[in-house]
């Protein structure tokens, strides 16, 4: 995988081999971090052309209520609109980390993204291969 961006909290990789962007949020984010890691995030789909997305969510945390709701309505749509097609999740232990990315999801109605959720990334990788 190619590394497109790296920081002491954020990592954002291009695979080839399944044409998707793969994001690991290595520590919980400050509100400024998370978005700056979801901005970075759709520019490397963009750049990509990538319309899949692996996100490893194991060390996020949970998220502040207003991130959640900034992610739904304003940075969602925008990755829509660049070809965002299909979600893959991995969901830690941590309850807490499990509701806020269900949250955040949940609170958007639609029908143009696929998402699922694994307890590992190879299974998350293998499923994106394969849509």
């Amino acid at each position: 995988m190619k590394i497109y961006f790296e920081s002491d909290y954020f990592v954002v990789k291009y695979s080839e081999a399944i044409h998707a962007v793969v994001n690991k949020w290595i520590t919980t984010p400050t509100s400024v971090e998370f978005r700056e890691g979801m901005e970075i995030l759709l520019q490397a789909m963009i750049h990509y052309n990538a319309s899949k997305v692996v996100s490893d969510t194991t060390y996020m945390g949970a998220l502040l209520p207003e991130d959640q709701e900034w992610a739904a309505s304003h940075w969602y749509m925008r990755a829509v609109m660049a070809g965002f097609s299909h979600n893959a999740i991995i969901i830690p232990a941590d309850i807490f980390t499990e509701m806020s990315v269900h949250g955040t999801l949940d609170s958007i109605e639609d029908s143009v993204t696929t998402t699922r959720y694994f307890d590992t990334i190879e299974d998350a990788l293998v499923w994106v291969k394969n849509v």
